[in-house]
């Protein structure tokens, strides 16, 4: 987080390639097109180009941009939300128009680039969940006095949250400059000569499996939307759908993790209709392939994700027995056409 004395304040640069996307020489048409996030172009170029649509833009071009904004998924919009370099500008945009969405909140948090004026409107304006995240043991040693008592002026917030602000112990390591993202350490709890062998892993997986036995739907849902791999491939076992589409909507998850989804035939129906919901991951081939086969998928979206394959794997389905005849006779279908 910046401080107010070291915030930026040049005009934000764009690329040529957006300069060009502005001029009224460009048709309505191929700014719409840049608008809704559907041009070729580096994720930094387009969000510029929707933040100056959405700024200078007519009625349409406005609303077409911020609608395209606040539905890209967080793993779209990571380089930017953790970029250093980012104007803050373009963080404190994003961080309003997606206030409520807990997944870009978090990667922001580590980013000095967001300064403290965007953190005290969304802690002023947030729902409970980004609240109820935030407000831990270590909110008042990552923001400033000033940011934290923005919380005071948000009508969701508890009195647990509030009596974080009287502890003098966490102010005053606030106040001393410590880092807030840095677990503090004691004595004996790290030894760098110490060989952790895969017991201990297998040990600490068991616990969290244990832990999850405790925990109510609010909270496996904050572990599935913010923990690590390990969290995540606990949690998107979970029966209650809401808790394992959060596993979806953590900013850490890989492809390789939606991947084997996608390939794993006993995923849910929720979890498919989440993964064909997200763009970015249906541009990687090998997460297409799979959904197509996968027997949850709706027939019409296998249908259209087919059409995409190389023909060598569509050989291979038209002979495949572990599809269903009517993907078969699709795959079949497309042959004899191209045959003609």
């Amino acid at each position: 987080m910046t401080d107010q004395t070291s915030q930026r304040t040049e005009r934000l640069q764009v690329s040529p390639e957006v300069v060009r996307l502005l001029s009224p020489d460009t048709p309505q048409s191929t700014k719409l097109k840049a608008a809704r996030g559907a041009l070729q172009m580096s994720i930094q170029d387009q969000v510029h180009a929707q933040l100056l649509f959405f700024s200078q833009g007519d009625d349409e071009l406005k609303k077409t941009a911020l609608d395209a904004l606040k539905s890209s998924s967080n793993n779209a919009l990571r380089p930017i939300l953790e970029s250093r370099e980012q104007h803050p500008k373009v963080l404190d945009f994003l961080a309003k128009i997606r206030i409520d969405d807990l997944g870009t909140l978090v990667l922001m948090r580590t980013n000095p680039a967001v300064e403290d004026a965007t953190w005290k409107y969304v802690f002023k304006h947030c729902n409970y969940e980004v609240l109820s995240y935030f407000c831990d043991e270590k909110f008042t040693r990552s923001f400033s006095r000033e940011v934290c008592e923005a919380i005071l002026e948000n009508r969701q917030v508890s009195e647990e949250m509030k009596e974080l602000l009287d502890s003098p112990s966490q102010m005053a390591e606030s106040e001393d400059g410590s880092d807030g993202d840095s677990e503090d350490i004691e004595d004996g709890d790290f030894d760098p000569d110490e060989d952790f062998s895969d017991d201990f892993e297998e040990t600490k997986n068991i616990t969290k499996q244990q832990m999850v036995l405790e925990l109510d739907i609010s909270d496996k849902i904050k572990y599935a939307m913010t923990g690590d791999k390990e969290w995540r491939t606990i949690l998107i076992k979970d029966s209650n759908k809401l808790v394992s589409g959060a596993v979806l909507k953590n900013p850490r998850i890989t492809e390789g993790e939606v991947l084997f989804q996608a390939q794993n035939r006993s995923a849910s129906e929720e979890i498919i209709r989440l993964i064909l919901l997200e763009r970015e991951w249906l541009k990687n081939y090998a997460i297409r392939q799979a959904l197509v086969t996968h027997p949850r998928t709706p027939l019409p979206r296998a249908l259209r994700l087919l059409t995409t394959l190389h023909e060598k794997d569509i050989r291979n389905l038209a002979k495949s027995r572990n599809v269903s005849s009517a993907i078969s006779n699709a795959c079949r279908r497309m042959l004899a056409a191209k045959q003609r």
